[in-house]
């Protein structure tokens, strides 16, 4: 066949793709500036960008889980025994600290969104480290009676993972059920570290794994999540994934600032909710049998509301529950994130309320171990300061936090950093907790990290090199896929 006819068919098929995936993106109804970049990539390189795109340019995934399933069997009769309904926050019964109408708009709304009702009754311990996360939970694993649930994004194949490994082993050979749960991309290849806890009777499973043929194959979707739920009463989130990095035992790494949570109480059962609904994504299992949900006794004084979401989900409750909380502040939002890449919405809500006489405080890394993530996170410094947002980075090592204070009586902590990708491409969890009690201790948590970190000042800003300067904006521009 002639030459220029073969040329002829590659041009009419690659615009035939084009013209296919062009449907395809405007039908996903994204953002107008992310569905144009799309777009115009298709058009111009058509092979490329639809390749490109069926590997990260999607953004949603369609679960078969029966959602909500273990709720209306099993949570709903044990939250209302212990009067946790949504309806009695508008009650004058309602605790003291929610009396305030923005702290009930946030409760209601992240119900609303959520799906996850609030709980009353909670104890929650603010962990700083992972030494001292790792101590907790190994504590919590070691004292288990029925079963260990673990759902981790990166579960390293190095000491600390062996260690534990070995602990949970010990375990499942004293007749608790065990199930470990990780992502297939933060942990490739931990697979084979789990093999002897298969052999002894734990059960493994990874979530989305790598590979052309599996099942659900989404690279650019990943469960970001860290929970540990252990005989349904104690469980454990925040930002501490497994490995020695998280330590600060490798020197290239250096000291590592994380922030976790252990939690006692009916919130408890949230954590499960979610630890199951993946989990039966990733196996066909449904975990919806009353043993993995026992009743609870209140243990605290603390309203508890977990916050999960996903590409699986259309509201992003995270993101909103966020925004929500930071455009109803009245006097100080204390944000910690270690990647910062805010959407246009949540820039601005930063950038009014610092304008309207908010403390808007935020504490990022000085140095990351994503640097292209780094560089798109400073390029909005200037716009931000001069709005009158202080700006801190941390000095002292890598910071990998993710938390939110908001005015003396709202604070958040969890896996989802204040960035596009946990907002929308990665699955994600949060623990809302209510209280002045809480608040104050995580905000002395933020003030002793702030002793380690240098204010970015515009002086500062008005310095940067041309190379800063280009490499902070290239970063900009890949921002929604990084």
């Amino acid at each position: 066949m002639d030459t220029s006819w073969l040329i002829l068919i590659e041009v009419v098929v690659g615009y035939l793709l084009a013209f296919i995936m062009i449907l395809r993106i405007v039908l996903q109804r994204r953002e107008p500036t992310a569905t144009l970049a799309w777009v115009l990539l298709v058009i111009l390189l058509p092979y490329l960008g639809v390749l490109l795109y069926l590997l990260v340019g999607r953004r949603r995934l369609r679960r078969q889980v029966r959602r909500r399933l273990a709720r209306a069997k099993v949570l709903e009769p044990h939250l209302a025994r212990l009067g946790t309904g949504v309806a009695d926050l508008s009650a004058p019964a309602a605790p003291t600290h929610l009396r305030r109408p923005q702290e009930r708009e946030l409760v209601l709304l992240a119900n609303r969104i959520g799906q996850r009702l609030p709980t009353c009754g909670n104890e929650v311990t603010l962990l700083s480290d992972a030494n001292e996360t790792y101590a907790e939970l190994e504590s919590a694993i070691r004292d288990a009676k029925d079963h260990v649930h673990l759902l981790y994004y990166i579960y390293q194949q190095d000491d600390t993972g062996t260690r534990f490994r070995d602990l949970l082993i010990e375990k499942v050979k004293q007749g608790v059920t065990v199930r470990v749960l990780v992502d297939g991309v933060g942990s490739f290849g931990a697979d084979e570290l789990m093999i002897p806890l298969v052999q002894a009777g734990g059960q493994f499973a990874e979530f989305l794994p790598v590979g052309a043929l599996s099942r659900h194959w989404h690279p650019n979707l990943r469960n970001h999540r860290k929970i540990v739920v252990i005989d349904g009463k104690v469980g454990f989130t925040g930002g501490v994934n497994i490995g020695d990095e998280y330590t600060g035992r490798k020197r290239r790494v250096g000291p590592w600032r994380d922030t976790h949570i252990r939690i006692h109480g009916p919130a408890v059962h949230m954590l499960q909710e979610v630890f199951a609904e993946d989990w039966c994504f990733a196996t066909g299992e449904n975990l919806i049998d009353a043993r993995w949900y026992p009743e609870q006794q209140a243990t605290g004084d603390l309203m508890v509301q977990i916050i999960a979401s996903g590409p699986d989900t259309e509201t992003h409750p995270i993101h909103r529950v966020l925004f929500t909380a930071v455009t109803l502040a009245k006097e100080r939002v204390f944000l910690t994130t270690p990647y910062f890449i805010p959407d246009q919405a949540m820039l601005v809500a930063l950038e009014t309320i610092a304008l309207r006489g908010v403390d808007v405080r935020l504490l990022l890394p000085r140095r990351s171990d994503l640097r292209l993530v780094m560089h798109a996170g400073r390029s909005y410094f200037d716009e931000l300061i001069r709005s009158g947002v202080k700006i801190y980075e941390y000095s002292s090592g890598i910071l990998h936090a993710k938390s939110m204070i908001v005015d003396d009586a709202w604070a958040t902590v969890g896996s989802a950093n204040m960035d596009i990708r946990s907002f929308q491409l990665n699955f994600e969890v949060n623990a809302v907790v209510y209280g002045p009690a809480f608040a104050t201790q995580l905000a002395q948590f933020f003030q002793r990290d702030l002793a380690h970190a240098h204010q970015v000042t515009l002086e500062e800003l008005a310095h940067k090199t041309l190379a800063s300067r280009m490499a902070e904006g290239i970063a900009r521009v890949m921002s929604p896929v990084l």
